[in-house]
């Protein structure tokens, strides 16, 4: 019976199939080209200088597809510094932008996306596009300016927080706020939280959602954050974050640092201002104009009641004079003289009879007499 022969299997090395794989994808991609992506996670590490972006594309907030890709050292300090000086920041995780690539296929690394540049005006572009997606949608459910209807007490003396306890905005707000506090008595309360990042949007609506709780001690809700450029503001356009202050039952004032480009979550918010110590102005100013109201009411009651007792005091002045006139004893110093019987004034000549006895009062001295004859006048 003949010897079966066994054919050989016909296989590549792994760093031949490598290999292959890479010549062919550099054969297809000559070129550098622009690629739309999520930076999901920067990796950028300081002692080599080099970045190892994670890439994605999401749909419906899934991820749809992923790579990683490299930014070596010189191209990520030209990139961040170009980045910095249109966007006020640097490049950073969770921004979506447009990356100039170049396919990098290696044996051991495999494969990723080598960066040579990223266009920030692409980004600052998305992030508008967002807000505006944002303001549609809150305007087409009625809530545009629901929390600016609420009326602030004329003393918010109650203040919940939101921010971060060792964030310069939050120290800057405390500071002039403890200055005043023992003359006007404000109660702050701190619900930390994350003002920028990934996770900025749902920390801020679980310290709303705690604040919503216990929504009775307090009279307005403050959202304070530091400064920063467009990039680290984004969380502010986020439709759930706007809708939930939009829809907040006490007054929102927020002070997160920017003068440009106001974000969607201070449209929508009772008060905004440019700064915490902006915030913490219109506060303490509040208590102040309140005061010097009070100050000129007392002042006006002073004035109105000096005004009235000088008046009173002047036709006192007056009765007092009449009084002195009418004084029996300047009557008698004038030359007159007062007769009186059995102590009863003799007012007419109807009054005596003959046979009374009469006591006359003259200034310095009376006399006593009889009546022995009356006579009368007669009349005219």
């Amino acid at each position: 019976m003949p010897e079966e022969k066994i054919n050989p299997i016909k296989y590549f090395t792994l760093l031949e199939a490598l290999s292959s794989i890479q010549r062919t994808l550099l054969n297809r991609y000559t070129s550098s080209f622009w690629v739309k992506a999520e930076i999901m996670k920067l990796n950028h590490y300081v002692h080599s200088g080099h970045s190892y972006p994670d890439l994605v594309e999401k749909s419906e907030n899934k991820i749809v597809a992923q790579t990683r890709a490299l930014i070596w050292k010189d191209d990520y300090n030209r990139i961040n510094n170009k980045f910095i000086s249109i966007t006020k920041e640097p490049i950073k995780d969770g921004i979506t932008t447009l990356l100039h690539c170049k396919i990098s296929f290696d044996a051991l690394y495999g494969l990723s996306l080598r960066i040579l540049d990223i266009d920030p005006l692409f980004t600052l572009g998305e992030l508008e596009k967002e807000r505006q997606e944002t303001i549609r949608k809150i305007k087409e459910e009625g809530i545009w300016d629901k929390n600016r209807k609420l009326k602030i007490p004329i003393l918010p003396k109650r203040i919940a927080i939101i921010s971060v306890e060792t964030s310069k905005g939050y120290s800057d707000f405390m500071n002039i706020v403890k200055k005043e506090e023992p003359h006007y008595k404000i109660f702050t309360h701190l619900f930390p939280s994350l003002l920028q990042g990934d996770n900025a949007v749902e920390s801020m609506i679980m310290a709303l959602d705690t604040i919503e709780i216990v929504k009775h001690h307090f009279d307005c809700v403050l959202i304070i954050r530091g400064g920063g450029g467009d990039i680290g503001l984004a969380c502010y356009n986020n439709y759930n974050l706007v809708k939930r202050i939009a829809d907040f039952p006490l007054p929102i004032l927020t002070g997160i640092g920017h003068s440009t480009n106001e974000t969607v979550s201070e449209m929508v918010s009772n008060k905004t201002a440019i700064t915490p110590t902006d915030l913490a102005d219109y506060i303490i100013s509040s208590f102040r104009v309140f005061d010097q109201t009070l100050k000129d009411i007392n002042q006006k009651i002073f004035n109105l009641a000096s005004k009235r007792i000088e008046r009173e005091t002047q036709t006192l002045n007056h009765f007092q004079q009449i009084l002195q006139i009418l004084d029996p004893k300047n009557l008698l110093k004038r030359g007159y003289s007062i007769t009186y019987i059995d102590n009863k004034i003799v007012k007419t000549i109807s009054d005596i009879k003959a046979g009374d006895k009469l006591t006359t009062l003259f200034e310095d001295g009376k006399t006593i007499s009889t009546v022995e004859d009356i006579e009368k006048l007669n009349k005219l």
